[in-house]
């Protein structure tokens, strides 16, 4: 089989997103380069594609030496780095911030064809949340540095292994209560992780689509509530919804924040409080003629063994 000429470099590719991407890629022929912080040590990286088609390197996305070694020689570079709480020398300045720009600065430098740029559809620059603000200042400083880049937001996730359910059907083996924020605000339009792949590679292919704006979002919205309350009835294991004011939540979220792995945290609480709507001048996945796969479908074959 004949590659393709160009080489695609995926920061973050060993992630959820990322071995969904490479496989997708892979199927369209890209020769793949993986940057992460355990590539080789991730198995599945390595049976994706034929042999030689997906190289992996090890690195920190804030090595400025290892972000330009990574860069050279591609044709194409996608960044999916992304951090869901601080925690340790992680913080959401270096990861959503400092890290793209040094991307995009190399990919500038290096006369990299397209970037595509992963962001989340709470990014605002303005957001009382943390997170959402670093995502925000990220979209406009990448743009400013290297003008052909995409940016596509995505809502939350739903796939094999997600950080959704698969996340809290780990967390109800121990403790079969999930605690629902009271006031909430938020409204999610899950998407399935089969079809970011799709649409990634669908934009890369046409040149039209390169240096727009998109988000990704899923055909239905729902609640955190109407989310947990899926969940709960579609599920074999008996699980209580504990609904809780955000005000009361955040002792416990403080606390779970010294976590390496906290349950919720006090920056994921301000984000409940927050609405997002779709902006009608970025495109989205109809634009690319792909219809959001249902979640009730897609999920339903992995709710049935928790």
């Amino acid at each position: 089989m004949n590659m393709q000429n160009e080489i695609i470099g995926i920061f973050g590719g060993s992630g959820f997103v990322g071995l969904e991407l490479v496989s997708q890629l892979c199927k369209s022929n890209y020769q793949i380069k993986v940057f992460s912080r355990d590539a080789p040590s991730n198995k599945s990286l390595h049976l994706i594609g034929n042999l030689g088609q997906v190289s992996t390197f090890s690195g920190n996305v804030n090595n400025e030496k290892e972000v330009e070694e990574f860069i050279i020689g591609c044709d194409i570079i996608i960044n999916l780095v992304a951090l869901f709480y601080e925690f340790g020398k992680q913080n959401f300045k270096d990861i959503h911030i400092v890290a793209p720009e040094l991307i995009a600065k190399y990919s500038k430098k290096y006369k990299i064809k397209h970037l595509i740029h992963i962001s989340d559809r709470w990014a605002d620059k303005n957001s009382i949340s943390k997170s959402s603000r670093s995502r925000g200042v990220a979209e406009n400083s990448v743009q400013r540095i290297f003008e052909n880049t995409t940016i596509i937001r995505l809502d939350v996730l739903f796939g094999k292994n997600d950080g959704l359910f698969f996340r809290f059907a780990k967390m109800i083996k121990f403790l079969p209560i999930i605690p629902i924020p009271l006031e909430s605000k938020a409204v999610f339009s899950p998407l399935y992780v089969k079809d970011v792949a799709q649409g990634i590679d669908f934009i890369i292919k046409n040149t039209d689509y390169h240096g727009k704006f998109f988000e990704f979002f899923g055909s239905e919205s729902y609640s955190w509530s109407e989310l947990m309350i899926y969940f709960q009835k579609n599920i074999k294991t008996k699980i209580y919804l504990l609904p809780v004011p955000i005000a009361l939540l955040s002792l416990p979220a403080f606390f779970f924040g010294f976590l390496p792995k906290p349950l919720i945290t006090i920056d994921q609480l301000r984000r409940f409080k927050v609405k997002i709507k779709y902006d009608p001048d970025h495109l989205s996945l109809k634009h690319l003629n792909i219809k959001p796969s249902l979640m009730e479908v897609k999920m339903q074959k992995y709710l049935n063994n928790f």
